[in-house]
């Protein structure tokens, strides 16, 4: 390997050195577009995670009052597996959005 010296007298491969730039540049762009892809609304959040299964049927949606249509999201995530793809934490504001903004039009 082609060693050089660096100015603070440590050995260093230009190759690796290279290398690990270029994994780090790697890495950071995956985390931008990771957080860049993530929902930012309730409303967003609930688009996002339930048409990842299936389309969206709103009219459906309003046959439920308000109040029972939270229920459908844990119908959903325990008996249907959508767990693996709503966290409980995601499930609570999209059950908030359900209930409280979600308008039937």
């Amino acid at each position: 390997m082609n060693w050089t010296w660096m100015r603070n007298g440590l050995k260093c491969c230009p190759v690796r050195a290279l290398v690990i730039i270029v994994l780090t540049l790697i890495v950071a762009i995956g985390i931008v577009y990771w957080w860049w892809i993530q929902p930012g609304t309730p409303e967003e959040l609930f688009r996002v995670r339930c048409m990842s299964c299936h389309e969206l049927r709103a009219q459906r949606l309003c046959e439920f009052a308000p109040e029972l249509r939270p229920a459908i999201v844990q119908v959903m995530r325990h008996e249907y597996g959508a767990d693996e793809l709503i966290s409980e934490d995601e499930a609570v504001l999209i059950e908030q959005y359900l209930r409280e903004v979600f308008q039937c039009r």
